[in-house]
């Protein structure tokens, strides 16, 4: 995965063109059998080469039975693709999800717009595919479409196998998952990674793919403070073999320290968020943050600084809980302009002491603490913060 900021710092990192063990290494075309389904084999082997020659070398068989009996032979042979030569996308979405090992990649609608399809097409398990030579001519809401290389008709079987085809030799060559290739298929297709009701994502451009970095976009990184802690966000648009992200601090930077390390979701096709809390840190100052992406392979980068300017409260304040009303808990937060002295308690109405919220030395900042009136019954309730001889008042309420 490479991350591209939004604001405008693009991080690129080069695909490696070394050619692994294959990912797609076993096809099955299922369908209705005969010559129909030996044009779609040829169409998914042209499909394959239509980038510089190379063939597939894999396994490839023809099976003619239903997509359900399709599904059960090709998991209990441990073939990796799926391609379908007939309609009836919907129910190959309802079962694709029992057979996760097995990717299915099948066509929808015909040239009058028959047997079309309704659906999700961005969540949808299933590679939805159409024909067409400058725009898809088969059906609205699909994925991807193709020409059709085996006949004048653009029939949507033929551009499904070429498809299937094109997405397979993205795996192999990059030595990435089908998902990651389906993603970055997306990502860079003819429509600009954007999808349109008619033509999907467009075309799969292969020279794209293979030859240019993949930029993934890092909508954002921010941070909160809460308490003793600098709680980071993220969020991601798509990831391709995204490991995970190690987060680094930094006081001055130039020396980084090691934070700690969240699990990223591999490929994705939709926004992932993410957070980290850097706790137990002095609440005045600068920080400095950044990530470090860390693909499958090893590969990593770095993403944009992000700077945490911490300054000191100018004056003791107490804050309204939240929420208001509560019940049973709720947070009630401060903040200290200086070291010293604090206790914050809880009254009833009549001026009864219910409750200690802290008591203790704290060093200047903002603070946040949480009250649970389990076992208090409704009403008003007082909360009271006394930093020397200075004491705050404010009202909540509990409501069961």
């Amino acid at each position: 995965m490479m991350i591209r900021s939004l604001l405008s710092i693009i991080l690129a990192i080069q695909m490696s063109s070394i050619i692994t063990a294959q990912q797609i290494n076993r096809v099955i075309v299922s369908g209705i059998g005969g010559q129909h389904d030996v044009d779609v084999e040829n169409a998914f082997l042209m499909g394959y080469s239509s980038y510089n020659g190379n063939a597939y070398t894999g396994d490839i068989i023809l099976y003619e039975n239903s997509l359900q009996a399709s599904f059960d032979y090709a998991a209990a042979n441990d073939y990796d693709l799926m391609i379908r030569s007939t309609t009836g996308v919907a129910y190959g979405i309802t079962l694709a999800p029992s057979y996760p090992s097995v990717k299915l990649v099948m066509p929808v609608g015909s040239n009058s717009y028959i047997e079309a399809f309704s659906g999700d097409v961005i969540n949808s398990p299933v590679v939805i595919t159409g024909a067409g030579t400058d725009s898809n001519q088969t059906a609205y809401k699909l994925e991807f479409y193709s020409i059709d290389p085996i006949s004048p008709n653009n029939a949507s079987s033929y551009a499904n196998g070429y498809i299937a085809g094109q997405l397979a030799f993205i795996a192999n060559t990059l030595n990435c998952s089908f998902d990651s290739a389906r993603t970055l298929a997306r990502v860079n297709g003819s429509e600009n990674g954007s999808w349109d009701i008619y033509n999907g994502f467009g075309t799969i451009e292969m020279a794209k793919i293979i030859t240019d970095p993949l930029p993934v976009e890092l909508s954002s990184f921010s941070s909160v403070i809460k308490g003793e802690s600098i709680i980071l966000k993220w969020e991601t648009q798509t990831e391709i073999n995204n490991y995970g992200f190690e987060v680094q601090r930094s006081n001055e930077k130039d020396e980084w320290s090691v934070l700690g390390f969240v699990k990223g979701n591999g490929s994705s096709n939709s926004p992932k968020s993410y957070s980290y809390w850097d706790e137990g840190i002095k609440l005045t100052g600068k920080y400095y943050y950044r990530l470090r992406q860390i693909d499958n392979d090893g590969t990593n980068t770095y993403s944009e600084i992000l700077e945490v300017n911490i300054k000191l409260p100018n004056e003791l304040e107490l804050k309204q809980n939240y929420p208001n009303p509560f019940n049973p808990a709720t947070t009630i937060s401060f903040s200290l302009p200086q070291t010293g002295e604090v206790i914050l308690k809880v009254y009833s109405a009549l001026g009864e002491e219910v409750g200690t919220v802290t008591k203790g030395l704290l060093e200047a900042g903002e603070y946040s603490f949480s009250f649970n009136a389990e076992g208090l019954t409704s009403g008003i309730y007082i909360y009271r913060l006394r930093m020397g001889e200075t004491t705050l008042t404010r009202k909540m309420l509990l409501l069961k």
